[in-house]
């Protein structure tokens, strides 16, 4: 499993009283979202409560349209599972995150969704499924829709399912008063869970296999390996140990500033005089002076980046879709994550040549001990020797 830093960087004297109020606002957004379900459910759940024949599915749609790039990935493993064993699958995913999937080999139909912010996705009546699309879904007449949303039940879902009509629904830690779901598995019983669990209890599940094999299946054609093996290529000396450094994540608190970008290559410079930087920019935001041996990646589409990822030799990410595509294939990584209940084990690079720098901040950029911790983490365990 991942390395986790055992020192946390702190940011002041009032740590408590901010954790405090951090509980007492989780509890009042609770209360207001449980409201919300419950008038979802007066108007769109089912009158009774389907059962879930195992042996008479043929049909499945994995739906998730909460528009992550990394909640994609890591279920990619239980596609294959699922595919693997007879099942035919569909996807519904949000039109940023489908493009991980597009040359999935596992998926019979990918379906998209409009992208929607978390505070959409989670809290309004109204899913971003186009109505052309709902016709398809509920046309195809599913035996199975997985939903594996986890903390919350979107508030949207009661009418996505009721639209789209399946003949039963597969889920996590849902309230028994909601007819819709046919089954609800129970996730989190053990402390430090990974996300990569859930997957697995879904295979366990139906197919009695759990998923054995942890590695994510990221399919990428031969072109975009093409590209990035010339772009590797035209460096001055390619034999130079290759570092991928990502700035940008969905979130502002939990990106990179370009300060700290700037200390982080200067520092891998002064220790290492072999190395090949690339910065992640898809924002085209990166407007520091770079060093001779620092480049920006020129490349716009996800595969050329998951491509870049796999013939690297070291990822310096904040927590992101990154960390888990570096997960892929086990990639030497430095994750820096902020320190957030049930997500820091949750959302885990989760293997073991990864490392967790965990930070006590509202903002990833404000920590001005990021730089130096990173380059002591790399040392410590001998990422670049």
């Amino acid at each position: 499993m991942t390395e986790q830093l055992a020192i946390s960087v702190s940011s002041g004297h009032f740590k408590k009283l901010r954790e405090l109020n951090r509980r007492k606002n989780y509890f009042m957004k609770k209360v207001r979202l449980d409201a919300k379900l419950l008038v979802a459910k007066i108007i769109w759940d089912k009158y009774k409560k389907s059962t879930l024949n195992v042996d008479s599915i043929k049909t499945i749609l994995l739906i998730r349209n909460e528009g992550t790039i990394g909640d994609t990935v890591v279920y990619s493993p239980l596609i294959k599972n699922l595919h693997t064993a007879g099942y035919e699958i569909d996807i519904l995913l949000t039109k940023s995150s489908s493009v991980v999937v597009k040359h999935n080999p596992f998926i019979r139909n990918i379906y998209e969704a409009d992208d929607a912010s978390t505070e959409v996705y989670l809290k309004d009546f109204n899913h971003t499924v186009p109505e052309i699309t709902i016709e398809k879904l509920k046309k195809n007449q599913y035996d199975l829709v997985i939903d594996p949303s986890l903390f919350d039940t979107p508030v949207h879902r009661m009418r996505l399912l009721r639209e789209i009509n399946p003949k039963s629904v597969l889920a996590f830690n849902k309230k028994k008063y909601f007819n819709h779901y046919s089954k609800s598995l129970n996730f989190f019983e053990r402390d430090k869970e990974h996300v990569t669990q859930a997957a697995s209890l879904i295979s366990e599940f139906l197919i009695k296999k759990p998923i054995i094999n942890d590695t994510y299946s990221l399919h990428i054609p031969d072109a975009f390996f093409y590209d990035i093996r010339s772009f590797l290529s035209k460096f001055n000396n390619n034999n130079n140990n290759k570092v991928i450094i990502n700035v940008f994540t969905g979130s502002k608190e939990r990106n990179f500033s370009q300060e700290q970008l700037a200390e982080i290559i200067a520092e891998l410079n002064k220790k290492y005089d072999n190395l090949n930087i690339i910065l992640l920019d898809h924002r085209k935001e990166i407007d520091i002076p770079l060093p001779k041996n620092v480049v920006i990646n020129p490349f716009n589409t996800l595969h050329h980046v998951m491509a870049l990822i796999h013939e690297c030799d070291l990822i310096i990410s904040p927590d992101t879709s990154i960390v888990h595509i570096s997960a892929a294939w086990k990639k030497n990584l430095i994750a820096v994550y902020k320190n957030v209940v049930d997500n820091n084990d949750l959302w885990a690079p989760g293997y073991d040549n990864a490392s967790q720098i965990i930070v006590n901040n509202r903002a990833i950029s404000q920590v001005k001990e990021v730089p130096e911790l990173i380059v002591q983490e790399i040392k410590r365990r001998h990422l670049l020797d």
